[in-house]
């Protein structure tokens, strides 16, 4: 059984406090949100934050201002915005690039089937694009609101997009609760990353908190994952903590995976 390598986003570290990212030990990798900087600021902060480490470099795409479902949506710029961080992942060899297939639809006046068309017409411009330029485009999981795929709907994607691959926000999941041993199965090897933290479920936001935190069923969901997509990549995507409190539920989770990892194995 190989164990996954962990990977930090830089959600908990934006502006100057990037820079604390240089105490995390070299075995965690590095998810970028590009869209919080430009070419000169992710040059200097990776030449600082990469160099030895022996943990996977990802990104997180731009999606900001940035709603694929929507008819305002200057698609013409999100290609541009795509392109860019393509060859962003190239330079540095990222092994993967997070795409958001849509935002916030509530106020659009616009049939629910309208707008999954021009998200999916929209999504498969990028998943074909990023084939061309060599890059891992993973498509995630979302926790708005107006829920445009619902868990049937989201993995149903493969058979509207074939080469479609996805990363699971474990989160989002928990805010739409979502029945995550199903997905996990019925993707299988379409999953190639995951997003990890914790919420308070339903009604509350998307906070970022902690594995134990609040209410991931953790033994459940590590079950599922050393069944169905055992060493797929692990991001801790926690907001508003502290690199040891970081380190420390790294250790919990890791924790959990051999557990049950082992059990699998029997």
């Amino acid at each position: 059984m190989a164990y996954p390598k962990y990977v930090v986003s830089t959600a908990n570290y934006f502006g100057f406090h990037i820079q604390e990212m240089r105490t995390l030990p070299k075995n965690f990798g590095i998810e970028a949100q590009v869209e919080n900087g430009n070419d000169y600021l992710w040059e200097q902060a990776l030449k600082e934050l990469l160099p030895g480490r022996e943990g996977d470099f990802t990104i997180h795409g731009p999606f900001l201002f940035m709603n694929l479902a929507s008819p305002d949506c200057d698609f013409a710029k999100v290609v541009e915005n795509y392109k860019w961080t393509y060859d962003l992942s190239n330079r540095y060899g990222a092994k993967h690039v997070v795409l958001h297939p849509y935002s916030n639809c509530a106020r659009i006046k616009e049939t629910k089937e309208s707008l999954q068309r021009r998200a999916m017409d929209r999504v498969n411009t990028l998943v074909e694009m990023a084939e061309k330029a060599g890059a891992n485009l993973l498509l995630e999981n979302l926790m708005y609101d107006y829920e445009l795929f619902d868990q049937q709907e989201f993995m149903d994607i493969p058979r509207q997009i074939p080469q479609a691959k996805f990363l699971i926000d474990i989160g989002h999941s928990l805010l739409k609760q979502w029945d995550v041993p199903r997905l996990l199965k019925d993707l299988g090897s379409r999953i190639d990353a995951y997003h990890i933290d914790d919420n308070m479920g339903p009604g509350t936001s998307d906070s970022h908190m902690l594995i134990g935190k609040g209410v991931l069923d953790a033994d459940e969901f590590f079950k599922a994952y050393s069944c169905f997509t055992p060493g797929r990549r692990i991001v801790l995507e926690y907001i508003n903590v502290t690199a040891n409190e970081v380190i420390g539920n790294a250790n919990v989770v890791e924790k959990l995976i051999q557990k049950y990892s082992r059990n699998e194995g029997e």
